[in-house]
């Protein structure tokens, strides 16, 4: 699973007066109710509490591929889930209140750079290189050699599938000089083709049975 989402709180309260197990159940139910919809899929909740001022971080953990395919294009999709990922932070906070937390313990709530932030960055200097057209070739070389470095790294905390994902979305030029790539991308591949094989067996049950009405 990939880091798709990440909401850090600072609450005003005594952490040697919570239930830890409790409260970090509390915050996973919650954050989970509104990812699951928001990244129509079920998602896997992190959560975490940490001494101070009542530190809790919640991490969401599922698929840019299964979020994505509701949107359209790869690079569009990125976009809407960062927005997604905010507007979880803010019905996450809502909820916390609605359920009878004073607004003013609340001392801090901010979404957590995930991998759809680090992706967008890339994606970002692909388009400012490729709009330059007067660099000399060492400096595009350069340029590259960054991207594929970042590229490399986000697909180390990705998961196999979703790093397919995200190299075949970008120029093969782009992609580091990994053999793990070709791996990446036929995992991705291979879960495509699982899907189209489910969507297709539907198909033949839904028709089945408007045939048997």
């Amino acid at each position: 699973m990939s880091l798709i989402a990440g909401i850090e709180f600072r609450f005003d309260l005594n952490f040697q007066e919570i239930d830890l197990k409790e409260t970090e159940s509390y915050l996973s139910d919650i954050t989970s109710k509104y990812s699951d919809i928001i990244f129509d899929q079920q998602t896997d909740i992190r959560a975490t509490l940490e001494d101070g001022s009542l530190k809790a971080t919640l991490l969401v953990l599922g698929s840019l591929y299964i979020a994505i395919g509701e949107y359209g294009s790869f690079r569009s999709g990125i976009d809407y889930m960062i927005n997604d990922a905010k507007s979880l932070k803010d019905l996450v906070s809502s909820k916390i209140v609605k359920n009878g937390l004073n607004e003013a313990n609340i001392m801090e709530s901010k979404r957590i750079q995930c991998d759809p932030d680090k992706i967008r960055k890339v994606l970002l200097s692909i388009e400012r290189l490729e709009s330059k057209k007067n660099l000399a070739p060492e400096e595009i070389e350069k340029d590259i050699s960054k991207i594929r470095t970042s590229v490399r790294n986000i697909c180390r905390h990705l998961s196999n599938e979703d790093a397919g994902f995200f190299v075949s979305s970008i120029q093969q030029k782009y992609w580091p000089n990994d053999r793990e790539i070709p791996y990446f991308i036929e995992r991705y591949n291979l879960v495509v083709r699982e899907e189209e094989i489910s969507k297709s067996r539907l198909t033949v049950l839904n028709n089945q049975a408007r045939r048997l009405e």
